[in-house]
């Protein structure tokens, strides 16, 4: 039998970065309108690209109204600070580290572009090393919340849904799409003043709980070390 998995988002998760994001740091250099930034959010997201001329190229071309030489030199400026914003979150690489040699196999379900994935790589090398399965978003062309980057997942670890973990930050993008899956879910409620809606749902009684919520990732680690990821019926404690 194989060993679990489990997966991580990036951001806010085992990382941090820029306080804004990418689309909306772009959308401030260009004077975007909210459907443009809509839009470019999209792309940047999904598109491979993995230089910042030929995302120019390519925003472009839902840009027409910009000039290609004003386009690429914001694209290049975020490009840039997005590689070197990436800061650990206390306690990530120990997490990962634990797990590995407690014999998870380990890997991240991210929303990502390139620039981030590339600081990620450079500024904690470490994490990336102890990784079995990178699913990235600009790799697959889909982004999360859609069923298909987590199908990507579970083919790519050759796993059951029920034997895979999702660690995630956010209730829309991570918690709800992988139980749909049946996905086991470990919430890191961070950011719980970006999350009041769906923590009323579940409240209500309107969205499922995850199996256990947290605030951080020591919260993580004590979770897999207390060996509660061996209990059938982990009660949710929202």
């Amino acid at each position: 039998m194989k060993a679990e998995v489990v997966f991580f988002d990036i951001g806010h998760t085992l990382v941090t970065g820029a306080e804004q994001s990418p689309k909306k740091l772009l959308a401030a250099r260009l004077q975007l309108s909210e459907e443009e930034t809509e839009a470019v959010g999209r792309v940047i997201m999904t598109h491979p690209s993995r230089e910042p001329a030929l995302l120019s190229t390519v925003l472009g071309e839902i840009l027409p109204r910009l000039e290609s030489g004003q386009l690429r030199s914001a694209v290049e400026a975020v490009w840039e600070e997005q590689i070197h914003c990436v800061r650990e979150i206390p306690g990530a690489t120990a997490l990962l580290q634990f797990l590995k040699e407690a014999g998870f196999r380990l890997g991240v379900i991210s929303n990502i572009w390139h620039p981030f994935y590339e600081g990620f790589c450079r500024t904690c090398a470490e994490m990336p090393a102890l990784l079995d399965y990178g699913i990235l978003s600009y790799q697959v062309g889909h982004k999360k919340p859609s069923g298909h980057i987590y199908r990507s997942a579970l083919r790519e670890a050759g796993a059951a849904a029920s034997s895979c973990w999702m660690v995630g930050d956010t209730y829309e993008l991570d918690m709800a799409p992988a139980a749909q899956l049946g996905m086991r879910t470990i919430w890191m409620l961070n950011r719980p003043e970006r999350e009041t809606k769906q923590l009323v749902r579940i409240l209500r009684g309107e969205a499922p709980s995850p199996q256990w919520t947290v605030e951080n990732l020591e919260e993580v680690l004590e979770f897999f070390q207390n060996g509660r990821h061996h209990e059938k019926d982990v009660i949710a404690n929202v």
